[in-house]
């Protein structure tokens, strides 16, 4: 499988294929077609649910920590930190080979504690123990960033996500570039653009306000946001690499081709199609919606505004932000999943 979709990307371009919430056969996979990197988010768990042997390995672990853990917020990221671990020792190999270049495996907390700064910043602490090749992932949010400087204070290799906005970008750069400079660190430090999440928010909008906006540019709203991010990044020349997250469709993946950044999609319904399509590697990272649409867009849409420009949001907007607040509430629903797995199983504990 050396010669896929996803490694001739590699070879003709600078855009590098991460792997999103996989299970193990679906990593194992994933690496074998030309992954080098591998996310997760707070909902990672409960999609191993499905998976009749990702699924055992889940209750075994809840039974092992429920006779030593009464919090079940707590067996819930133990849980979590069990699972990701195998995705870091399978991305291992990847990341000695590649002197840490390649090969990391990021872990994202407790959804519901992401206005607790304290708390990130321990669960970062103690997710960090996995292994040499875990990122830590948090959100931009004013508590995030200030959880973002403590790692990179650490020279931990971080994730900055839920970004959905030049402004958000703008602010997680700026903080890393003052904070590597004073504790002269610099870890690897990824800005993740949440592309099709983002799409979601507005096509919400759109429906519950009885918008009327071009189908095209509704479709290609939140890719219009990411590559103004993309070439905002390089001009400036902002620390960190891009990657491109929360995919919808497969031009998600295929429009930022070409570009100096990483891609994570999940392996059913995104890379496994990209893989049996074969196409060939075409650079679009270039190609955008004209100034005239995006300001079409930008009228008819107040937070496509907010999103595209510089200034368009303060720091403390951005955790009430559509998109934001719309990519947290799945996390939640999917850490309320494992909560009330947990519960169940320790209720059938104290039965026995």
């Amino acid at each position: 499988m050396n010669n896929t979709y996803f490694h001739r990307v590699q070879k003709e371009t600078n855009t590098r294929f991460w792997i999103n919430n996989p299970t193990l056969e679906q990593a194992k996979s994933a690496i074998a077609a030309g992954a080098v990197g591998c996310t997760t988010n707070p909902s990672y768990v409960s999609k191993l649910f499905a998976s009749k042997d990702d699924f055992r390995i889940v209750l075994r672990a809840i039974d092992l920590l429920l006779p030593y853990e009464a919090d079940d917020s707590i067996v819930a990221s133990k849980v979590q930190q069990m699972m990701v671990s195998r995705l870091a020792d399978l991305f291992l190999p990847l990341y000695e080979r590649s002197g840490g270049k390649q090969g990391l495996v990021t872990i994202q907390g407790d959804p519901f504690a992401e206005t607790n700064t304290d708390l990130i910043i321990r669960e970062g602490l103690e997710n960090r123990r996995i292994g040499e090749n875990i990122c830590i992932k948090i959100p931009v949010t004013k508590w995030g960033i200030e959880a973002i400087n403590a790692m990179v204070e650490r020279n931990i290799p971080t994730m900055a996500t839920e970004v959905m906005s030049l402004s958000q970008m703008v602010s997680i750069c700026e903080a890393y570039q003052k904070i590597s400079a004073e504790s002269n660190h610099n870890p690897p430090f990824y800005v993740t653009h949440i592309t099709g999440i983002l799409d979601d928010h507005f096509k919400r909008v759109v429906e519950q306000n009885n918008l009327h906006i071009d189908e095209k540019l509704l479709r290609y709203a939140g890719l219009s946001i990411a590559k103004a991010e993309y070439e905002l990044l390089k001009q400036r020349s902002y620390p960190g690499i891009m990657i491109g997250g929360g995919a919808r469709k497969l031009e998600d993946f295929t429009e930022l081709v070409g570009g100096d950044l990483s891609i994570t999609i999940n392996w059913t319904g995104t890379a496994d199609v990209l893989l049996g399509l074969d196409k060939p590697v075409v650079s679009r990272i270039a190609e955008n919606l004209s100034g005239e649409e995006m300001e079409q867009l930008k009228q008819q849409l107040p937070d496509y505004r907010k999103a595209l420009e510089v200034d368009g949001m303060g720091v403390d907007a951005y955790y009430e932000y559509g998109g934001v607040e719309l990519f947290r509430t799945s996390f939640q629903k999917g850490w309320d999943e494992l909560l009330g797995l947990i519960a169940r199983r320790r209720k059938e504990y104290h039965g026995n």
